[in-house]
């Protein structure tokens, strides 16, 4: 099978269907968050859950550049695809390995499992083929990317307000 002959709704059911599992786990995880953030969650690691929020967020900016210019676009998204994954080490090492129950360690697990994933797609489908047949997909799956969309933002937004 030769990887140009993938149909645009491939792309796009791996990459919305991989970011519904992650804005799923997501969202049970900033529960967790939410119960813990007083008594167990640290200022440091609260800034950390910040900069991998915004490396993400350039990230998927830089993801997006691709269709105009992916040559470009290249050095951002591997600058920010690093320092997103260096934030994600960070926090799962220095935060989570002591402090997180199984129940947790399964959500971030599922996540960084989905996001990389979800990322992968985005970057192959962006960077070799432009999303190439993008706006020829049904309407639904615009609307199903606008809902993940304001999911992920809400949950950004209260990610981001939590402090000590």
């Amino acid at each position: 099978m030769d990887i140009s002959s993938l149909s645009p709704v491939y792309w796009a059911l791996l990459i919305l269907g991989a970011s519904s599992v992650f804005a799923a786990l997501w969202f049970l995880d900033a529960l967790t968050h939410k119960k813990i953030v007083q008594d167990e969650i640290s200022v440091p690691e609260l800034q950390t859950h910040r900069n991998i929020l915004v490396a993400s967020v350039l990230m998927e900016c830089s993801l997006i550049l691709m269709y105009w210019m992916p040559l470009a676009a290249l050095p951002l998204f591997i600058a920010f695809w690093i320092t997103r994954t260096a934030h994600e080490f960070i926090d799962e090492l220095k935060y989570h390995s002591d402090r997180c129950s199984a129940y947790e360690n399964y959500l971030h697990l599922g996540m960084w499992v989905s996001v990389i994933a979800k990322t992968g797609a985005m970057f192959i489908w962006g960077f070799f083929f432009q999303f190439d047949g993008v706006f020829d997909l049904h309407p639904g799956l615009f609307v199903w990317a606008a809902l993940l969309l304001l999911l992920m933002s809400w949950i950004s937004w209260k990610e981001w307000g939590r402090s000590k």
